[in-house]
């Protein structure tokens, strides 16, 4: 199922529960091998067909350590791409956290903004031979693996974008030696669980109607997901009572998440 195709079921947003997630889990590995991005090398040249489940942590290390924990004891493993230039956690003082995720088997990735947002943004800045990213951008990336890596994580062999601009898309295979989340093969088989709904309906259905592919990524991000369903818009408003939203850059980021969350924040009371 490409990226581009057109939604046939509708957006789902219906179960975040584990229960729901290990039954995801179970389809995909009953069709493919299951692999951290990093192996995407390896898949390439023994021609297996192979799944790469992701997971965007955008929110909260906490959620994303539970997940860990639950994914372990299904056996299976995957990439937790971190944000080191994150508004809502702190990577420093949440170091043991990202040394538990990988202790459990897990794949620690680069999650980095490059604030690139419009055609003319990347029109405006120099092209390399890499996805025609420029020098101020391969050095953002460069600076947030080398942050990343001095806690102890690593190596850190695999990339996503935060909020990536439709050029980022479709881009090459690896970017300063790292594996594209973003790249085009990654992209042809592809579904993800942004904002808290599933585009393309229920994931699992998604999943049964890949009949061609030879890869497949998922995307998650943990703050969806825990033990019991709870509606997107409810958890993040649970969530969002550990902030300070009075803080313009915690208020963004969680507004850009879910903007509809922005009437909760400036009305509690309407919650």
């Amino acid at each position: 199922m490409s990226r581009t195709d057109h939604i046939q079921n509708g957006e789902w947003s219906d179960d975040f529960s584990y229960d729901y997630y290990r039954q995801l889990i179970d389809t995909l590995e009953t069709r493919f091998d299951l692999r951290t991005l990093s192996a995407y090398p390896e898949y390439r040249s023994n021609s297996s067909r192979a799944a790469f489940v992701r997971h965007d942590v955008d929110v909260c290390l906490e959620e994303a350590l539970e997940l860990a924990y639950f994914e372990h004891e299904l056996g299976v493993s995957t990439t937790y791409m971190v944000f080191p230039r994150s508004p809502l956690y702190d990577l420093e003082a949440q170091r043991d956290i990202l040394l538990e995720i990988q202790a459990l088997g897990h794949e620690i990735g680069l999650h980095c903004d490059l604030g690139i947002r419009t055609t003319r943004d990347r029109a405006e800045r120099p092209a390399s031979s890499e996805g025609g990213l420029g020098p101020a951008e391969r050095a953002t990336i460069e600076e947030s693996r080398s942050r990343l890596e001095a806690l102890g994580v690593g190596p850190v062999e695999s990339l996503s974008f935060h909020r990536p601009a439709e050029q980022l898309l479709g881009g090459p295979p690896a970017i300063s030696g790292m594996i594209n989340a973003y790249s085009s093969e990654l992209l042809s088989a592809y579904i993800s669980d942004s904002g808290g709904r599933w585009r393309e309906g229920p994931p699992i259905d998604s999943v049964r109607a890949v009949s061609d592919a030879d890869s497949f990524q998922l995307l998650t991000h943990p703050v969806w997901w825990g033990h019991e369903h709870v509606q997107p818009i409810d958890r993040l408003d649970a969530v969002a009572e550990k902030f300070d939203v009075t803080n313009e850059g915690v208020y963004d980021e969680l507004v850009a998440i879910y903007p509809s969350l922005a009437t909760r924040l400036e009305h509690p009371q309407l919650s």
